[in-house]
């Protein structure tokens, strides 16, 4: 009867929300216990980020956010959720991207051997799950835009081009995180468009697994500080990376697809531009696009007069304006999407040049790295 559907119905939301919430502190108290755990351990091993020219901390700063990030997610997996060929493929390869950052972390690999091993990680995702970006969707309100079989080696560049931007917009402090709970926010928007709430339980968990770290990171429970390291910022740029793309794309047919490809842009818009421009600034300056220095976003509003926490609000605020740029533009014209997207990127040129920062600094030596 329509009485009893309505009880079922009820009690099977009410089941979802009793095992989300224990998911979600699992993850909160796992990744809080880690930190704990990790800190000597670093310090012994020496995963630690040491003040330099260009790094002004104070201190031998533990890099074990990204770790304690990894260990919340996992745990709460292993203990709240059924581990499916997905997710099985999701974490071994974004495992290696981990393990691939702790070794950057504790001595430095090449930039072509990172890309090789993200490659790798790519690589296994796709052949294990089948998951890849064959559709780009409708852009420009011409048709759907299909890549077939070109599309892997498109899956391969995007994902390695969202870790490389996310690892490059750790840079002051919280604003990684910060920035990954903003796309987080954002895949809740667009899913809200469609009312297709996919994976929304598991990027609630890695939500609550960044809370201890950025509460650390920023000072706020301990002066303890901890820093995210390559490790946690590629760990967290791939694994946005695969969620976005699974979303994005649903099943063969298109159908299942929780939010429009050109949405993803939109949920990670300010890493993506920021990144771009600055890659396009230092080629310009006749340098390696990986070679850092101060020619991020963040180091332009600092320039303006802003301090590190005062930068950080700034681009959350912005991040965030972003998403609901989108996803209006979503809700009242989807074919102006894309448009919207480059203009965004074409006013953000034009205030660069307009403030004199078309060109990237000399050397990163010069310019030190913001952090307290």
């Amino acid at each position: 009867t329509y009485t009893n559907r309505l009880t079922k119905e009820y009690l099977i939301n009410m089941t979802f929300t009793t095992e989300l919430w224990q998911a979600n502190l699992i993850a909160l108290v796992s990744a809080f216990l880690a930190i704990k755990v990790l800190r000597p351990i670093a310090i012994y091993f020496n995963l630690v980020d040491i003040p330099s020219g260009r790094k002004q901390h104070v201190g031998h700063i533990p890099l074990i956010g990204g770790l304690s990030v990894y260990v919340g997610i996992l745990v709460a997996i292993l203990a709240a959720y059924p581990i499916h060929d997905k997710l099985f493929y999701l974490l071994v390869s974004a495992s290696l991207i981990l393990v691939a950052g702790l070794v950057d972390d504790i001595k430095q690999l090449g930039v072509w051997v990172r890309v090789l091993i993200q490659a790798i990680a790519c690589l296994i995702m796709v052949k294990g799950t089948g998951v890849y970006v064959e559709s780009l969707g409708d852009l420009f309100g011409m048709g759907e835009t299909h890549l077939g079989q070109w599309g892997i080696p498109f899956t391969i560049f995007g994902v390695i081009g969202l870790v490389n931007a996310t690892n490059m917009s750790d840079g002051i402090d919280g604003l990684t995180g910060s920035l990954a709970l903003v796309a987080i926010i954002g895949v809740f928007v667009f899913e809200s468009l469609s009312g297709n709430y996919r994976l929304l339980d598991f990027l609630l968990v890695m939500a609550a697994a960044l809370v201890p770290y950025l509460l650390t990171n920023l000072s706020i429970i301990s002066e303890r500080k901890i820093f995210l390291g390559d490790a946690g910022s590629m760990f967290i740029g791939f694994i946005l990376a695969w969620v976005l793309i699974e979303l994005s794309q649903g099943d063969a047919s298109g159908a299942d697809k929780a939010m429009e490809p050109i949405s993803v842009l939109w949920c990670v818009a300010l890493p993506v531009i920021d990144t771009f421009i600055v890659i396009i600034k230092r080629l310009k300056a006749g340098r390696s696009p990986f070679r850092p220095d101060r020619s991020h976003f963040h180091h332009m509003l600092q320039d303006l007069g802003l301090s590190p926490r005062q930068a950080l609000l700034t681009m959350i605020f912005m991040a965030l304006m972003l998403v609901a740029l989108g996803g209006m533009a979503q809700l009242i014209l989807p074919q102006v999407s894309a448009g919207l997207f480059i203009l965004v990127i074409a006013v953000y040129i034009y205030w660069v040049k307009r403030q004199g920062w078309a060109t990237a600094p000399r050397a990163a030596h010069e310019v030190p790295n913001e952090r307290t």
